[in-house]
């Protein structure tokens, strides 16, 4: 590995998760007192009412983290094909984000609407690219960068035979995406129009089938790796995997069984979810900085016992 500036390595993992923490605190203090107090106050909170920019911001730290983790592998590492499509699919967050918020928005900063002769159809399909961009690009780099880094994993013997827990989630991630096609198909028939955002999601559920898949080896691959920062990267990517799953069944489930502001619920899921990738490079910087201390200390020692003579 390449020589990096170790300092605030080790404290990143902490400041993501305390973002996280704060994050949640304030989004769920919203939803409560939507609930408590809307019905009273007559307050009401539409199903668009979503901003992005906590989801951007995080996706641009996690972009970033990711950046400084593949310039830390040089050019024919086993795992730098794997961090190259992590950064991608970084990227395709951070940057739909950036299109969904700014160019694809009425906002007064939009350089697009500088002009004055953009038509609303073009600010409509930019807001498309940006649902392309963070579901079927990212999660297909996602999906080709976790199957690049179990490869390597299984030379090095860390791969193992799923468990029937592994196989018991992935079944029900599977069973979801059949759920989702049979209700898409029954609408379909029923003469209902279904939403390109819908389609866009549906596109989106066989690839998430497939990084179950990949999460299903990769927890096996982990727990061989014992609790060192290294383990809790590829963890991270589980656990997204897993968050991401959550946040389909969520906003497929919330619609239909309760009345909670669909834009507050995605919000709260989807900055999980950013904030649980972000950790991953956040994890593998801090295992770069602990190796590169653990040689210097070596060194250190190596230079201390040699006698006078070979000093």
């Amino acid at each position: 590995m390449r020589e990096i500036k170790t300092g605030g390595n080790y404290a990143t993992p902490r400041r993501i998760v305390a973002a996280l923490g704060a994050y949640l605190i304030v989004d769920l203090l919203a939803v409560y007192f939507w609930s408590s107090a809307g019905p009273v106050l007559s307050i009401q909170a539409p199903s668009d009412s979503n901003s992005t920019l906590p989801v951007t911001a995080m996706a641009g730290v996690g972009l970033w983290l990711c950046l400084r983790v593949l310039r830390s592998f040089p050019v024919g590492s086993p795992l730098r094909s794997a961090w190259m499509l992590i950064a991608f699919a970084a990227a395709a967050q951070a940057g739909s984000g950036v299109m969904a918020e700014l160019l694809g928005s009425d906002w007064v900063l939009n350089p697009l609407l500088w002009t004055g002769s953009v038509q609303p159809a073009l600010l409509a399909h930019i807001r498309l690219g940006a649902l392309i961009a963070a579901g079927p690009i990212r999660l297909a780099a996602l999906a080709g960068a976790l199957l690049a880094a179990l490869r390597t994993l299984r030379k090095f013997g860390f791969c193992g035979r799923p468990s029937a827990t592994d196989w018991a989630v992935c079944g029900i991630a599977c069973l979801f995406s059949l759920c989702r096609f049979a209700e898409a198909g029954a609408a379909s028939l029923a003469g209902r129009e279904t939403s390109m955002q819908n389609w866009i999601s549906l596109a989106s559920l066989p690839l998430l089938c497939v990084l179950f898949l990949e999460a299903m080896l990769l927890t096996q691959a982990v727990l061989r790796m014992g609790s060192g920062p290294v383990a809790r990267c590829w963890s991270a990517f589980v656990w997204g995997i897993f968050s991401i799953g959550l946040t389909e069944l969520a906003l497929w489930l919330v619609p239909h069984y309760s009345r909670a502001p669909l834009g507050m619920v995605e919000s709260l899921a989807r900055f999980l979810t950013a904030a649980i990738f972000a950790l991953a490079p956040a994890y593998q910087l801090a295992a770069q900085a602990w190796a590169m201390k653990m040689a210097s200390r070596a060194e250190e020692n190596l230079a201390t016992e040699a006698p006078a003579v070979a000093r």
